[in-house]
């Protein structure tokens, strides 16, 4: 088992390897144009590494004990926690350990979010939120929303090939018997011309939605294609 001192030394090591990572793929971009998430990430890397510099004082490293004053909801939440430990002696802690139960509670806490830089940097509502969708007790509205970026991706690719249809083979007067014809293919009948086209299509749109990301602001939504 490593000790804190082997873990803090690792962990920074990876923190400093990712920022470095960050900081060269975006060197061409000022601090205020950055992605909001990639500066998020920063943000949290750079905290966390300020963490993990700290060194207690010699005051605080005296040993003290800890007095909780028990209510009734630090009783609940104590026995809560008890409960969960001897469901899982693998953790290595007893419940009958008050300061056990103390420790373990801090430690896991701290390493899943004070010294994550991706909840690191996150308000205590975003924090919330984020363990909320996580413990949806309703995953396949997840799956919902993939198949929902399917569908905009889809009518997207509809629109404009409509478009072009009408503004370039048909023209403005075209009738709508002109397009529906008995022969009609989808996208799922990869041998189509209209399957094809499709793929393309994505293909572009995703490489459009990379670009965007990589535009600093105000540099408007030109893009140059093969």
């Amino acid at each position: 088992m490593q000790t804190l001192s082997e873990f803090r030394q690792k962990l920074k090591r990876k923190n400093q390897n990712r920022i470095k990572y960050l900081r060269t793929k975006f060197k061409n971009y000022a601090d205020e144009d950055l992605d909001e998430k990639v500066a998020d990430e920063l943000s949290g890397l750079i905290n966390v590494t300020e963490i993990l510099d700290h060194e207690p004082t010699e005051e605080n490293s005296r040993r003290r004990s800890l007095t909780i004053k028990t209510s009734q909801q630090e009783a609940w939440y104590r026995d809560a926690l008890k409960d969960w430990l001897g469901q899982h002696p693998e953790v290595g802690v007893s419940g009958d350990n008050n300061g056990g139960m103390y420790r373990f509670a801090l430690t896991f806490f701290v390493n899943q979010v004070v010294l994550n830089p991706k909840n690191n940097s996150l308000s205590y509502a975003d924090l919330l939120k984020g363990m909320d969708e996580i413990n949806d007790p309703y995953p396949m509205l997840n799956q919902i929303n993939l198949q929902m970026n399917d569908l905009k991706e889809m009518t997207s690719f509809i629109a404009a090939m409509d478009y072009l249809e009408n503004m370039q083979v048909f023209g403005p007067t075209r009738q709508i018997d002109e397009i529906i014809q008995t022969d009609i293919r989808s996208e799922i009948d990869e041998s189509s011309q209209y399957a094809k086209d499709y793929d393309a299509y994505q293909k572009r749109r995703k490489n459009d939605l990379a670009n965007k990301r990589q535009r600093r602001r105000g540099e408007g939504m030109e893009f140059k294609h093969d």
